[in-house]
């Protein structure tokens, strides 16, 4: 998934080669899963990640779990139309390293905000870093509703999910 990637990310490749390869990647994992715990095999992150309240559509978010369980972190993904409460309870419940949002339309990115300003007031914004993207999103847009990460495609989300791994 790695090489996959990186030429995804140098339009080498396009998002249906990529999904294939993440099926497959999947396939893989069904087998390897049990030998992997037996041997106690641990993912280097966990990560829980939605598309936010309103926004149904979901191939971009799968696109980079698919890729972030490629590269050892463990995604629990809550789908599409999440609300600010739900994301809370998530985090509550799989305490993550990073919670990952994602939104297509202009119009629901600003709930991106409210599930920040929710996460805040649960007290949980210390406990964890904040990734966002999605086809309106910007690093500007990140920066002022105070997410500690964006990045414009899968390949790079699973780059900077890294960074935040110590």
């Amino acid at each position: 998934m790695s090489v996959i990637g990186e030429k995804f990310k140098n339009n080498e490749v396009y998002v249906p080669e990529v999904l294939i390869a993440a099926r497959a990647m999947h396939a893989g994992m069904d087998v390897l899963r049990p030998e992997l715990t037996e041997t106690g095999v641990q993912n280097i992150g966990k990560i829980v990640i939605g598309t936010v309240s309103g926004d149904l559509h979901d191939i971009g978010k799968n696109l980079v779990k698919m890729m972030l369980e490629g590269a050892g972190f463990e995604v629990i993904d809550l789908g599409a139309d999440i609300t600010a409460d739900k994301f809370v309870k998530a985090v509550k419940e799989h305490q993550p390293n990073i919670l990952c949002m994602s939104a297509l339309l202009t119009t629901t990115m600003v709930n991106m905000t409210e599930v920040i300003k929710a996460i805040e007031s649960a007290g949980l914004r210390d406990k964890l870093k904040i990734m966002i993207g999605g086809a309106p999103i910007t690093q500007n847009y990140a920066e002022q509703i105070t997410a500690d990460g964006y990045s414009p495609d899968a390949a790079s989300a699973v780059d900077k999910a890294k960074t935040f791994i110590t």
